[in-house]
């Protein structure tokens, strides 16, 4: 075994020293306009070769060469490349930025400047000049994050050439006379669904930062001044009625300051998130908080090492508030109805940069103003506004040691301090990630600690778990073990909808990456999880869940999955009462998808799943989908999407939504139908490389609609009730017709590298109302009655990098 280990060792070692990308330093200036036209170009070491395929069929030459060349100067990088191909070949379609979809031919440099095989940089380029690019951080990829380079692109007769120029400026690395980083390239040549490497990877193990040759020549650069300054300045015409307008306007900043080579300040002064485009509104009737995409640009660009321990969301941050604050100064008999959305986020900053030791630092901390709400009294039926949410501040500290064979280690402290008598919280993280034998196995750990600062007693939590395995080759498998007691709380700058678990899993799955018959990719996955409540401690539930997907050569992909318990369920948060469960019918369910080539002007996506509960029961749940993709030119793509879920005879807890009249004891269960209808439609037109117009329209319809009602019994069974559920005025008190439309349309302009022109429509109606309407035409009709609330909205952001401005104007004195 060791010898063996030891000849894999000198292999790849082999493999890796005919891996150097030679840099030749120049003076002559580059005009970066796709062409090979300076001289200095002359000067440089092209490599010109095939790439090593790594899908649809992995290990294979590429099925056309690729000629790298690399200059640099004092102050930015040069890469040629030349992509043969057939011209005609070439992909011709637009996209936005940092979309790398199956349609376009591109390039990509990934680049590690710190040597560490955990942390690097990512810049693409399509064959049409789109941008795409984004940092690294443990093979993760965060595309949200815009960095200011050049580039430009030329069809020729022999493919397509690519001439990009990267800034020191948007990079990070350590200064030191000679530079040694590490480097690889990816190509993909859209017809062919072809992704090649110049360093070759493993689809096993999908790595581009420890799968990478080495750029050699780089000598003699400085870490540059990295200040940058992005004001902008904001207009908005809002509709407050049918016949009423409100006009604002509002102006800030965002400043980028790198300390040293190493560290980067980013500061938001006064931000608009006026124009972030709405969030996907449900109805939700569990008992547990829904978990919205961060959308807001600050919050999505860099945030990657404050995520890493998962105990930070940041929609808390003047978004998402927790319940348990919203009802600090509620009276008796006080409900929330309703909570000001979105208030001022006053600033917010966050600084971030790595060590040569390899030690991450990361420090967030952000000022919220204070949320103003609604409570209504049940009993008098009076409304009241009342202090929601006080002046919060939000801080999160982070510190993240990189280890051998891609592993770290990295301790993570989250604090929200709130003004008055809002209560203050704490949340300490220690993460573990461990990687031998080549990433072949693994061991993860994590403990985290969270404390509530109450005005009567601090409350103290933990959760902590374990899990190894194998995560190289064709088989696959983990063990893992967590532990989370009944006071874990992190939802005051995290979210854990649930807590009070303990959950035993283990996973086993086999790839295979090589054809087999009418096959190019075949993967097969099984799960199982035993789980356990923390306190007290007993049994809730059992299942597996298995799945199965293929890849054809034409580039269809389906698959399908089949999933049951093998007991009945002990749900222990459904009642909303703590020391009472439901038993819920031992299920059982299947399911299919499939997902053709999207490649052609039209493809589908499609799935069909099936969840039955108990034995000759009622109670089952269907799911459909169906998504036609229409590619109508070049510029253009159309995404359509029905979403149906219907739920037959489901059982849960009764929400009520109005007042019943006829009460009764205990708690109240109720059999109900459910359909959930989404419409989504999106369009994009992509008229230039920088120029954009998008649409986003999103329909949700769910009808709640009960017809029975139990209440609870201490076994966990139902006892069938003889309460109607009806309210003073004879509706349902249980039953709810949901509306939510939203309309995103934005034209985004790219005025120049880092600086953008943006003008927003935004529309949106949300209604719920007591009276079913089952019919389709009527409810629509009904909506648009209510009223629709518009936004029109433009704003402007304009990129200053400093250190440029400075040496333009030293350049212009010297004229």
């Amino acid at each position: 075994m060791k010898f063996l280990l030891f000849m894999l060792s000198w292999i790849s070692l082999a493999a890796y020293g005919q891996f150097k990308l030679p840099a030749q330093r120049i003076t002559e200036k580059i005009s970066v306009d796709g062409v090979k036209n300076e001289a200095a170009w002359g000067l440089s070491n092209p490599s010109q070769e095939h790439f090593t395929t790594l899908r649809p069929s992995p290990g294979n030459k590429a099925s056309f060469p690729t000629t790298i060349s690399v200059l640099y100067d004092d102050n930015a990088l040069y890469f040629f490349i030349e992509c043969s191909d057939f011209p005609d070949s070439v992909s011709r379609v637009l996209s936005v930025r940092d979309d790398n979809n199956a349609n376009i031919d591109f390039v990509a440099i990934f680049l590690d400047t710190y040597n560490d095989r955990q942390n690097g940089f990512y810049f693409g380029i399509t064959s049409m000049g789109v941008q795409m690019d984004g940092k690294i951080l443990s093979n993760e990829l965060n595309s949200q994050l815009n960095l200011v380079w050049v580039s430009a692109v030329k069809l020729g007769t022999k493919g397509w050439c690519a001439e990009l120029k990267i800034p020191y400026s948007a990079m990070r690395f350590a200064e030191k006379e000679v530079q040694d980083w590490n480097i690889n390239f990816t190509r993909q040549i859209a017809r062919k669904r072809e992704q090649s490497c110049w360093f070759p990877v493993r689809p096993d193990f999908e790595n581009y930062l420890v799968n990478s040759g080495k750029l050699v020549g780089v000598a003699h650069i400085k870490p540059p001044l990295r200040l940058s300054l992005l004001p902008y300045i904001s207009s908005y015409l809002n509709q407050q009625s049918s016949t009423k307008y409100a006009r604002s306007l509002f102006g800030g900043m965002d400043v980028k300051f790198g300390i040293n080579e190493a560290f980067t300040l980013d500061l938001t002064l006064v931000p608009d998130f006026g124009q972030v485009i709405f969030d996907n509104q449900v109805l939700n009737t569990s008992p547990f908080e829904i978990e919205f995409n961060e959308n807001r640009q600050f919050f999505t660009e860099g945030m990657e090492l404050f995520n890493k321990s998962g105990i930070f969301y940041s929609r808390r941050i003047g978004v998402q508030a927790p319940m348990a604050v919203l009802k600090t100064n509620l009276l008796e008999n006080e409900v929330i109805y309703g909570v000001q959305d979105k208030p001022q986020l006053y600033n917010a900053t966050k600084l971030s940069g790595r060590t040569r030791k390899g030690l991450g630092v990361g420090v967030f901390n952000a000022v919220s103003a204070p949320t103003v709400g609604v409570a209504y009294n049940t009993v008098t039926n009076e409304k009241r506004e009342f202090l929601a949410a006080p002046l919060t501040n939000y801080n999160t500290v982070v510190l993240d040691q990189n280890l051998r064979q891609n592993s770290s280690i990295t301790l993570t402290n989250t604090n929200v301090t709130r003004a008055g008598n809002f209560y203050d919280a704490n949340v300490t993280a220690l993460n573990t990630n461990l990687n031998f034998y080549d990433n072949l196995y693994f061991l993860n750990a994590k403990a985290t600690c969270s404390q509530k600062f109450l005005s009567t007693a601090d409350q103290l939590g933990y959760n902590w778990g374990i899990g190894a395995g194998k995560k190289r080759g064709n088989l696959i498998y983990s063990m893992n073990y967590f532990e989370e007691d009944n006071h874990y709380d992190n939802n005051d700058i995290g979210i854990n909808p649930i807590n009070n678990r303990r959950i035993v899993s283990s996973n086993i799955g086999y790839r295979h990456y090589k054809p087999l018959g009418k096959f190019v990719r075949l993967t097969t996955n099984l799960s199982l999880s035993y789980n356990r409540l923390f306190a007290p401690n007993v049994y809730t539930e059992s299942y597996f869940d298995w799945t199965a997907t293929a890849l054809t050569k034409t580039f269809d992909a389906f698959g399908i999955n089949a999933y049951a318990s093998f007991t009945d369920k002990f749900d222990y948060f459904e009642p909303r009462t703590w020391g009472s469960y439901f038993i819920v019918p031992r299920w059982h369910g299947a399911g299919a998808w499939i997902s053709t080539n999207y490649q052609k002007a039209f493809a589908v996506d499609a799935n069909f799943y099936y969840e039955g509960f108990g034995t000759n029961q009622p109670w089952k749940h269907f799911t459909y989908t169906f998504s036609p993709r229409i590619r109508l030119s070049k510029k253009m793509l159309v995404v359509m999407e029905w979403f149906l879920e219907q739920q037959r005879s489901d059982r849960g807890f009764a929400v009520q939504f109005s007042t019943p009249v006829d009460t009764v004891q205990g708690i109240l269960f109720g059999e109900r139908n459910r359909n959930i209808l989404t419409q989504l439609l999106e369009l994009n037109y992509t008229l230039t490389n920088r120029m954009n117009l998008s649409l986003r329209t999103r329909h949700y319809w769910s009808v709640l609609d009960y017809h029975r009602f139990f209440t609870l019994n201490q076994d966990g069974t139902l006892l069938p009730a003889s309460t109607l559920g009806l309210d003073a005025e004879g509706h349902s008190a249980y039953n709810l017709n949901y509306n939510a439309l939203t309309v995103d349309c934005a034209f985004r302009w790219v005025v120049k590298q880092g600086s953008e022109l943006s003008m927003v429509w935004k529309s949106s109606v949300f209604r719920s109302v007591q009276n079913i309407t089952p019919n389709y035409f009527q409810n629509m009709n009904d909506l648009f009655n209510a009223g629709l609330f518009n936004s029109f909205s433009i704003k402007f952001l304009y990129w200053l990098d400093v250190a440029e401005l400075k040496s333009t104007i030293r350049s212009k004195n010297k004229h």
